[in-house]
């Protein structure tokens, strides 16, 4: 009966996962020119729209993750160089919840596997 339910467990962990990764594409392809519009005096985004442009849809998610690391990790982005001091800012609220909630939501899944995988290891 414990495996059934540890299964059933982790398929509901991976379906949630999935969702979250469509969630993830839909949002990045809808609202990431948005985003970059509000942050164009950025140095680091304007390089990264340059680079990552040719690659489509991937390259849309991989600029919306490098922006969500931005507002994850600010005083880090700003002792490197890659944003000024109040950059950031300019950003409106629902954007940045809009932004950070479907890349918190996969890490919380993705972590919630990963920790099912080492109970199933270990014992």
């Amino acid at each position: 009966m414990a495996e059934v339910v540890l299964a059933y467990t982790a398929l509901v962990a991976m379906i949630c996962l999935f969702f979250t990764l469509c969630w993830i594409f839909m949002f990045s392809y809808l609202y990431t020119g948005l985003i970059e519009k509000y942050l164009s005096k950025s140095k680091f985004v304007a390089i990264n729209r340059e680079g990552l442009s040719g690659l489509g849809l991937l390259g849309t998610v991989i600029r919306n993750c490098s922006i969500a690391l931005m507002f994850l990790i600010p005083k880090f982005c700003e002792r490197r160089g890659l944003i000024e001091e109040n950059e950031l800012e300019n950003l409106p609220l629902d954007l940045k919840r809009k932004l950070l909630a479907p890349w918190i939501t996969g890490g919380v899944f993705f972590f919630a596997i990963f920790l099912y995988s080492l109970y199933v290891v270990w014992s």
